[in-house]
């Protein structure tokens, strides 16, 4: 008799209870093949053993008991809660080949297949909590039919084999996959290409498949990555092969180069330059309504702000090129883009880039603008539209003026003067108030990685198009610079009232100068536990007082600087005027040059300022010198915390070489040269 035909009685034992069980003895090959197919209709039924087994074919159904929990399948019932569906109402779900399979090697729970329980008991594709208690409450106990145990068996397969085929294709995925949606988070999305996951697929949505097609290289979404990835963080050919599985880095320059030429010719179009939108757009949309109550002598103006940036070059071996890229300003070489935008800070063209020599200032490159109408921009521009520059367009006035355009630009100091006086210190606010957006702007450009390194020459042909894909993106997808415009009437009132005031304070100092008054005596006093009739203010009245954050920014620095070692802060308080302070403020850009700040109060306001700086005269809010001492005085003493500046530490990090150094100018009774003190000399 030969082995697969032979059948034989088994006896399990589980627990106390001895059950028989009627198997058929099968070779290692065929019980495999039970165990990993499911079983085919033609499937021998079990026989009982005997000498006649051959010939006997009576079927007999073959039942085992183990310890698992059963949950049977019933149209009616649901098996978690044992409620009948029309009970309580709740629709039944259909119990997935995932679920089955992690309910059997987890918890021991075999699911009939075709089981089916109420909807609450499931949960992003398992048991909940709840409804695991109950299962598990139950009897672990129960019989399984050989077809009911081959089934879930079979099914556990179908779910390893998965498994091994996810792994399998994750280890021929790149690092970094932007086609797996799953994989990388929104967040991990804008760390890496500077856009969130939605604003991703939007972009990637914009570029038909006929411009970028997908390859076996790269999907269209993978090379619209690798650009962004290259700009926004300015790595290596390299480094973007690694991370992407590319072969090589010249594979990433045909990446890169397929990538940018779709997205000018499909993206930038939509978003940057003066034919994507029109004027009536820029002034109802993207006109601030400070800068028009400020500026504009009428309704319906457009107004600009013009600026250029820098976008760095290593030095080239060609001579011409060298000397035309070699900024003087800078002492680098380097390229200029002109941007131009609105009042709230959207980009409304990006111009070059320009040479850097001097025959390519901001003047020049305005004038070249309009005169070969680039992006026909004179068309644009209607005469009155006003342009908010800064002093380095002062040679292209004239020009502007001539056709027509409206300029407003920071003042310049007199010949001789140190300072402006009030009203040119005013005027300038207004400038500054309005056109710092532009700053921002560039500023956003260089948190592209990119664009705020050196650059190889190479580069030098497509740094065109990567700004401007850079700015279309900060177009559609960056977040506004101006948070709210709602207090813009009224904060424009406050300023215009201001605008025709003069110095009061500034005046007085000026007579005290010139001897016209009687000279003030101080008293030198710690204002940290003195002067307790100055008015205490809130974050937002001293934001009022100074009509923009910068100058409170600034005061934290010099409020720092201007404490002594031992916690002093040294003022001078007059000794017959004690609603007046004086105070001197160190320049933060030269080590030799002071300030010195008079602050007039009462008990309850803060009456005037005045300040030695250029801009200290002002009275349309104040210069930073003195906003420290206000600030100090009347917020940061009564907070400390504010006081605290984590940069004062590392100080302590460096070496001092003035500590050692003792150079002298006196050359001393033994010396026989001349140039006993040179340290240096050029042949």
């Amino acid at each position: 008799m030969e082995p697969n035909e032979v059948t034989e009685r088994t006896f399990v034992t589980i627990g106390t209870q001895t059950e028989i069980l009627n198997t058929t003895s099968l070779t290692r090959s065929d019980s495999f093949n039970m165990i990993v197919d499911p079983p085919s209709s033609s499937t021998t039924p079990v026989t009982a053993a005997g000498p006649s087994a051959s010939s006997t074919t009576s079927s007999v159904t073959s039942v085992i008991t183990l310890p698992f929990h059963r949950l049977t399948k019933s149209h009616n019932r649901c098996p978690v809660c044992l409620y009948y569906y029309s009970d309580t109402g709740s629709s039944a779900l259909q119990f997935e080949s995932y679920t089955r399979v992690r309910a059997f090697s987890e918890h021991n729970i075999v699911i009939v297949s075709g089981a089916r329980c109420c909807v609450r008991h499931v949960d992003s594709g398992y048991f909940t909590t709840q409804a695991l208690q109950l299962i598990l409450h139950g009897e672990k106990r129960c019989d399984l039919s050989l077809e009911e145990l081959l089934d879930i068996f079979t099914a556990t397969k179908h779910e390893f084999l998965s498994k091994v085929s996810t792994v399998q294709d994750a280890s021929n995925t790149p690092p970094l996959d932007f086609d797996g949606f799953t994989r990388l988070s929104s967040d991990n999305y804008y760390v890496l290409t500077g856009l969130k996951l939605e604003d991703f697929n939007n972009l990637c949505s914009r570029i038909p498949r006929t411009s970028l097609k997908d390859t076996s290289n790269r999907s269209a979404r993978t090379a619209i990555a690798c650009l962004l990835m290259k700009l926004r963080l300015g790595v290596s050919h390299q480094v973007l092969a690694t991370l992407l599985l590319f072969k090589d880095k010249r594979t990433v320059s045909r990446v890169i180069h397929s990538a940018r030429k779709a997205l000018i010719e499909h993206f930038v179009p939509h978003f940057l330059g003066f034919e994507h939108i029109t004027r009536r757009d820029v002034i109802d949309i993207h006109t601030r309504p400070l800068a028009d109550l400020l500026l504009s002598d009428q309704p319906g103006r457009v107004i600009l702000i013009l600026d250029g940036t820098y976008i760095y070059f290593q030095k080239s071996a060609n001579n011409v090129l060298q000397r035309r890229t070699f900024s003087l300003h800078k002492g680098k070489p380097l390229v200029k883009p002109m941007l131009i935008t609105t009042t709230t800070g959207y980009i409304v063209a990006c111009m070059g880039p320009y040479f850097a020599d001097y025959k390519n200032n901001d003047a020049e490159i305005t004038k070249h603008i309009l005169c070969h109408n680039k992006e026909n921009i004179a068309k644009w521009l209607r005469k009155g539209d006003i342009l908010v520059i800064d002093r380095g367009f002062r040679d292209a006035l004239d020009y502007l003026h001539l056709l027509g355009y409206q300029t407003h630009m920071p003042a310049f100091l007199s010949k001789g003067a140190k300072q402006f006086d009030t009203a040119s210190a005013n005027q300038t606010r207004f400038v500054t108030k309005i056109r710092w957006v532009i700053e921002s702007a560039n500023g956003r450009i260089k948190q592209w990685r990119l664009f705020d390194k050196v650059l190889p020459n190479s580069l030098l042909k497509t740094v065109g198009d990567l700004v401007a894909i850079v700015c279309a993106l900060q177009n559609s997808y960056g977040a506004p610079f101006i948070q709210s415009m709602k207090k813009d009437k009224e904060l424009a009132q406050k300023m215009l009232h201001l605008r025709d005031e003069t110095n009061e304070l500034g005046d007085l100092v000026a007579k005290l100068r010139d001897k016209a008054e009687k000279p003030l005596q101080w008293k030198e006093l710690d204002a940290s536990d003195t002067v307790p009739d100055f008015p205490h203010l809130t974050f937002k009245q001293l934001n009022d007082l100074t009509l923009g954050t910068y100058q409170l920014k600034q005061a934290k620095s010099y409020t720092v600087e201007h404490l002594a070692a031992d916690g002093k802060y040294v003022v001078k308080v007059g000794k017959h005027r004690p609603d007046l302070i004086k105070a001197k403020i160190r320049s933060r850009h030269r080590n030799s040059v002071s300030y010195d700040v008079w602050i007039r109060y009462s008990s309850q306001e803060i009456l005037g300022w005045y300040c030695t700086c250029p801009a200290g005269a002002r009275v349309v809010g104040c210069c930073a010198h003195s906003a420290s001492i206000i600030w100090y005085l009347s917020f940061a003493r009564h907070h400390p915390e504010h006081l605290k500046q984590e940069s004062s530490t590392f100080l302590n990090s460096l070496a001092d070489a003035a500590e050692y150094s003792d150079i002298s100018d006196d050359s001393g009774p033994d010396s026989d040269s001349d140039d006993e003190n040179t340290l240096y000399s050029l042949a």
